[in-house]
């Protein structure tokens, strides 16, 4: 998307600095950056904490089609973090921003936001100390996409026994990440995968709706070796 007036007449000033914001729309937003001090943005604190964001790409519009991002842990955002998106909260939208900052003064108020793009978790992975979310087109269902899992035949994806994604707190100290074993703990509700894919590809195709409009999309899944 283009640059506003600003960007374009400091982006390459040494006295201008650029950071990200990052807002997570969970029922409580989470809001954060990559500065280390808080930035004002809008009324709203972004709070600093240790980001990578990578992939960006967003059409003219400011939809984000693509991205990823992680977040490493830290106590004071960390606990709402991981609870949302290991509960009911898992494919949040995800607004990343552009905030240009003087470096002169570093006034936690920005000179200038740009909207980088809007998009919607498509998969996270949590680890005790980062969680990495897949970013993938936002709102509109006509540029949605299915999660960028990789699925073997039978296993779980979550790699991490009783993480928060697993969901497991009994006595067992390992899983071989099979179906089986699963609901040999009772777990089965919160196994990670597919029971089985014929073959070596599967085609799934979904339909969605606009205005009068009849969609349909299809994707390709191969299986891979585990």
């Amino acid at each position: 998307m283009p640059l506003d007036a600003y960007v374009e007449a400091h982006r390459a000033d040494p006295l201008r600095a650029t950071f990200w914001l990052v807002e997570i729309a969970f029922a409580v937003p989470q809001r954060l950056t990559d500065c280390d001090q808080p930035i004002i943005h809008d009324g709203d604190t972004y709070a600093p904490a240790p980001l990578l964001v990578s992939g960006v790409s967003s059409d003219s519009s400011g939809v984000g089609s693509g991205s990823s991002l992680s977040i490493g842990a830290a106590d004071d955002y960390w606990p709402t973090l991981v609870a949302a998106l290991a509960a009911d909260e898992r494919n949040p939208e995800v607004t990343l921003y552009e905030a240009w900052l003087d470096v002169t003064t570093m006034s936690p108020t920005p000179a200038t936001v740009r909207t980088v793009g809007l998009y919607r978790v498509e998969a996270s992975q949590i680890t005790p100390t980062e969680v990495r979310l897949t970013l993938g087109p936002a709102a509109d269902p006509a540029l949605g996409r299915l999660p960028f899992r990789e699925y073997g035949s039978g296993l779980c994806t979550y790699r991490l026994f009783k993480s928060l994604q697993c969901g497991y707190s009994g006595l067992a100290t390992s899983c071989d990440r099979t179906y089986a074993t699963c609901s040999s703990l009772a777990n089965a509700a919160r196994f990670g995968g597919f029971l089985a894919l014929p073959g070596e590809e599967v085609t799934l195709t979904w339909l969605w709706q606009s205005g009068d409009q009849i969609f349909e999309q299809s994707i390709e899944l191969t299986r891979r070796e585990e």
